[in-house]
């Protein structure tokens, strides 16, 4: 059985023949309050979300129990996520960065960073990393990355941080196998604003509107899920339920290296018309362990992939169709910023 955990959160209904739920009102607080006691469940994020283990007998009795509830026809559950468990290991990992957007910038013709103005860490905003993590690359003699040395903009002068900028990426990813990719490109077009990832893209996160309507072997465990959380009337992210689960990557995809970079958004121009392309940091086994080892990270900062060596039938292999992800920077734009970097801080850089 998939293992997942389910958040969903209790609404009234507005009627019987409305399902559009009323989530902020006193009397779904108060409902809420009364179920969720009844059935002996810990509410969280202002007590109105509970959390269920799908693995678990106990927590399947209590979706029964919920789904006689909304039969009633006065709640519905009128927001859930499910959330697939994380794998305990991998052959690859995204290394999970602290957000730093004031503090780190590519938008300049050079990458800048303000000392002093971020938080502390060996990695922050997906692609800059610090003086300790570079040092810890070159000692530990791990390979498909290079580092571009960040010009500092702060008030006071603080240790050096750099643009990391692995060789390859680790592919355009898979999707899950209960997504369907054509009734997801039916409904969001080219329109970037319905869909929070490239198109080219696995798709590992998505609405309960893009499932396949065969899902082979796990038929039963969606049936049970889908009877607690029908189709909502009204289709918006904040409605219905979503679907969270691990990133896939096709196996043949993956470079013989240490690190990779991932897509990060849409690729395109700033304002002034400079392409800009955001990348995500992935490091394989062996990078994952040294970066432990040298305690500049904990296992809490990565996040294991599943690899995929065959893909099950329908999933397409997006590697195949479409060229590789460029890097963040051409081989033409590098070899500007290498120039820059060199007038800037001489030997001392890269």
């Amino acid at each position: 059985m998939p293992r997942f955990e389910l958040d969903l959160r209790l609404d009234v209904s507005v009627s019987k023949s409305n399902d559009d739920p009323v989530e902020l009102s006193e009397e779904s607080q108060r409902v809420r309050a009364r179920i969720y006691k009844q059935l002996g469940l810990k509410a969280h994020s202002g007590k109105a979300w509970v959390t269920l283990d799908l693995e678990s007998a106990k927590g399947w009795g209590v979706v029964q129990k919920l789904v006689e509830e909304c039969r009633s026809g006065h709640v519905v559950v009128g927001s859930a996520t499910a959330r697939e468990k994380l794998d305990t290991d991998g052959d690859w990992f995204h290394l999970v960065t602290k957000p730093a957007y004031d503090s780190f910038s590519l938008w300049d013709d050079y990458p800048l960073f303000k000392s002093g103005t971020h938080p502390e860490g060996h990695a922050l905003n997906e692609t800059f990393v610090s003086e300790a993590f570079v040092a810890m690359v070159e000692r530990a003699g791990l390979s498909g990355i290079s580092f571009l040395r960040c010009l500092d903009k702060g008030r006071k002068a603080g240790p050096s941080w750099f643009a990391a900028l692995p060789d390859r990426s680790l592919g355009r990813g898979l999707d899950h196998p209960w997504f369907d990719r054509r009734r997801w490109i039916r409904d969001v077009g080219d329109d970037r604003k319905k869909r929070s990832s490239p198109m080219d893209t696995g798709q590992y996160q998505f609405h309960q509107c893009w499932l396949r309507d065969d899902r082979g072997a796990d038929r039963e465990f969606m049936q049970k899920l889908l009877e607690l959380c029908p189709m909502p009337q009204v289709r918006t992210p904040l409605r219905g339920l979503q679907f969270l689960t691990i990133p896939r990557y096709w196996t043949q995809a993956f470079p013989d290296a240490d690190f990779a970079y991932l897509p990060f958004g849409e690729d395109g121009p700033n304002r002034e018309g400079k392409i800009l392309r955001f990348r995500q940091l992935a490091v394989s086994r062996k990078a994952h362990q040294a970066l432990i080892d040298a305690r500049l990270f904990t296992q809490k900062s990565f996040l294991p992939f599943r690899s995929v060596i065959t893909p099950e039938s329908g999933v397409e292999i997006l590697d195949e169709r479409h060229d590789p992800v460029p890097p963040m920077y051409t081989r033409e734009e590098l070899a500007v910023l290498r120039v820059k970097e060199k007038m800037l801080f001489g030997s001392l850089g890269g």
